[in-house]
């Protein structure tokens, strides 16, 4: 069984001088982990969560976008 993890509309990122597009929530994981500033607040622990969550289908792709939306607010990375 294959696990939708498709966000509704990309979130898109600044970062390294250009502007990345996320589409899924392992591309948010992988973004959080591998893109994100040293700076992490709460809403950074909350979207790894969220997003993990979402790629195991334990959470809709919905609500870890919603979350990672406010990480990227949060830390300014929003684009």
């Amino acid at each position: 069984m294959t696990i939708n993890t498709t966000f509704h509309e990309p979130v898109l990122l600044r970062g390294n001088g250009g502007v990345t597009s996320i589409r899924t929530a392992v591309e948010a994981s992988e973004a959080l982990q591998l893109q994100w500033p040293e700076a992490r607040g709460k809403w950074y622990h909350a979207a790894n969560r969220a997003c993990a969550s979402a790629a195991e289908g334990r959470t809709s792709p919905h609500v870890a976008r919603r979350i990672f939306l406010q990480a990227a607010e949060e830390s300014r990375v929003r684009a």
